[in-house]
């Protein structure tokens, strides 16, 4: 993304914004006097105790502290990151949203252009699988196999559903694509071409269409799922400039429409689970598409909930997903957030299952599904004899190299104290064994079945059973000459970022008083030399401070003026992480002046230790920082007055 967003524009987008009817159009406010209320959407309640002042601008929580303005509603209520949730403003206010120090400006727009262009298609091609699903001569049959798979026309239109006809150009006519429109449908993964001759055709034929959408709700993608005996049973959208399946979430958008307030996902295997889920009163359910469970996926899902159940079958393969799962959850995993592991009975998936048992027998199973930590060193002890000394040591050796791998470090410690009591080793054991492993550590793999895999059943196997998207099922008969479609070149994965592990940083905190109370940097400012600290995130405290000093609004405006800093996405990660009741002014000031007395602190501690580096050190200035330091921890341990 190029550049930073402008200050100026946040303050002139929040002061074009309307805080009412942004909250309303999501959670339903009553007039309450000059204010609206309504219940909290961040917690559960039952007195609404949630206030919105119009006057200000400025949402508030008296039963969980949440409060901000409209970007960070945004981010808080629609799990968006600030960028985006600036994005979804500017759309609202007709504005396009300006970046400083990025380059070429023209090329920007330019291709934030091009972008909306294949949004634009993908949506109208969505309108016209709809239309299909109601107009097309073959729709009967597309009907037909919604109706037998329990679906209602609501549930239908809420997922937007549709029909792709039989055919090779229904898309293309429909659409009135000119030679333009074809080449967009070509790069938004629509149509298809042969590379020999040029020609076109409908990517998606004779299938039921499913819109993928992402988190402001475009339409992204499709999965089609066949009608009839035709291969692949479902097909996706291939990669695309605005699709990319290994960071998307099948249903997630639909959920956070739903407003269920639950603090669970469920983590499904295909499309029809996720909508058959929701239509019998499960509507915390999405699917990946097409793709295992990645590590990207699993910091999406921890974003929304601190609970994350990933359902699969009991089968083999069921299992090596189950596992490919785990190991992509794990960095995602910090304190309070916990994963478990359901394994479906033979023959059940959870649209079967809620049908014929209803949403309590899913509810049933959960309670009793593993946790990650249970099905960690389950795995892991599978074929070992725990009983003798070989088996508890080959568990050491497997489980170490897991350990270190949550964000959490409450969990990576308990995580060791159950290993340690499967292996009957002290801590201190397993650390000295940590430190003699082979580098770079390997995961074990999940072992291979012993037995050949079962042929697929008729039930809706979910689309990471189906083959890759480029395995299409080919071009009209009467083009049987030509040859294969070439698959696209595959782009290397990036890694995810992981997460600092660990609770809230000394300056983190410091940064959330700031920003509750900036009256506190009046009465007691930063000591001089900070920027001279050698310490994490400094930068972060400094602008923010800054920006502080140079406010003379309310904390609300303060916090628009924060994001548009450098460190605005630090700042909204920290802010997602850290939605707490704050401290009153009178706790936050003397948390405040106790953590300046630990910067203090530090600053004479790396003063005196580089003075003692010299080569030639000054005995008079040595005293003085360490009479200082005295001095300083002396008034550390009497605490704020």
């Amino acid at each position: 993304m190029a550049g930073r967003i402008p200050e100026h524009f946040i303050q002139d987008l929040l002061a074009r914004t309307d805080l009412v009817a942004l909250i309303d159009s999501r959670v339903p406010l009553k007039k309450a006097g000059r204010n609206y209320s309504a219940c909290c959407p961040f917690h559960q309640e039952k007195t609404p105790s949630f206030t919105v002042a119009p006057d200000k601008q400025f949402y508030y929580c008296f039963g969980c502290g949440a409060s901000g303005n409209a970007v960070g509603f945004l981010m808080e209520y629609d799990h968006l990151s600030f960028p985006e949730a600036v994005e979804q403003l500017a759309t609202r206010a007709g504005l396009e949203v300006p970046r400083e120090g990025g380059g070429d400006a023209r090329k920007e727009k330019a291709r934030r252009d091009r972008l909306q262009t294949l949004y634009d298609l993908l949506a109208r091609a969505e309108r016209f699988y709809r239309q299909q699903l109601k107009n097309a001569p073959e729709r009967q049959k597309a009907v037909n196999y919604l109706k037998g798979r329990g679906l209602t026309g609501q549930i239908a239109a809420r997922y937007g559903l549709g029909f792709a006809p039989p055919g090779y150009d229904n898309l293309s006519q429909g659409l009135s694509l000119d030679n333009e429109g074809i080449e967009q449908a070509l790069t938004a993964g629509l149509l298809v071409r042969r590379e020999d001759s040029g020609r076109t055709y409908d990517k998606f034929r004779d299938r039921i269409q499913f819109p993928i959408r992402d988190g402001r709700g475009r339409t992204i993608g499709f999965g089609g799922r066949v009608l009839g005996d035709g291969k692949p049973k479902y097909l996706n959208s291939p990669e695309t400039p605005v699709f990319h399946k290994g960071k998307e979430l099948y249903g997630l958008w639909e959920w956070r429409q739903s407003r269920d307030k639950t603090d669970r996902l469920y983590v499904v295997e295909g499309y029809m689970d996720v909508i058959a889920l929701a239509q019998h009163g499960v509507p915390n359910a999405v699917a990946t598409l097409g793709t295992a469970t990645s590590e990207d996926h699993c910091h999406l899902l921890f974003r929304q909930v601190n609970e994350v159940v990933f359902c699969f079958d009991g089968d083999n393969a069921g299992r090596r997903a189950a596992w490919r799962a785990l190991e992509s959850a794990l960095p995602a995993l910090d304190d309070g957030k916990q994963a478990r592991f359901l394994f479906l009975p033979e023959g059940e998936d959870p649209d079967t299952l809620v049908r014929a048992q209803g949403p309590e027998a899913l509810l049933a199973l959960t309670d009793k599904a593993d946790t990650l930590a249970t099905y960690l060193f389950r795995h892991l002890s599978e074929g070992l004899d725990l009983n003798t000394v070989d088996g508890r040591a080959r568990l050491a050796r497997l489980a170490l190299p897991f350990l270190d791998k949550p964000a959490g470090p409450v969990y990576r410690a308990l995580l060791e104290e159950e290993l340690a009591r499967l292996t009957r080793l002290e801590r201190s054991a397993l650390e000295k064994l940590r430190e003699n492993l082979p580098k770079p550590r390997r995961a074990a793999p999940a072992p291979p079945p012993t037995r050949p895999e079962p042929p697929p059943r008729e039930a809706d196997p979910g689309p990471w059973d189906a083959p890759p998207p480029d395995d299409d099922p080919g071009p009209p008969p009467d083009w049987a000459d030509f040859p294969g479609e070439a698959p696209p070149a595959r782009a290397p994965r990036r890694p995810a970022r992981r997460p600092a592990p660990g609770g809230l940083t000394l300056v983190e905190r410091l940064v959330l008083v700031l920003l509750s109370h900036p009256e506190v940097l009046v009465e007691h400012p930063l000591p001089e030399g900070l920027d001279q600290l050698e310490l994490d995130q400094r930068d972060l405290l400094l602008q923010v401070a800054a920006t502080a000093r140079d406010q003379t609004g309310s904390p609300a405006a303060l916090l628009g003026a924060a994001m548009a800093l450098d460190h605005g996405e630090s700042l909204s990660a920290l802010l997602r992480e850290a939605l707490k009741p704050p401290m009153d002014a009178d706790v936050a000031r003397r948390y405040w002046e106790d953590a300046l007395g630990h910067l203090r602190i530090m600053a004479l501690e790396q003063a005196l230790e580089k003075e003692q580096r010299r080569p030639d050190p000054d005995a008079a200035r040595l005293g003085e920082l360490i009479q200082a330091l005295s001095q300083a921890r002396s008034r550390a341990r009497q605490g704020p007055g």
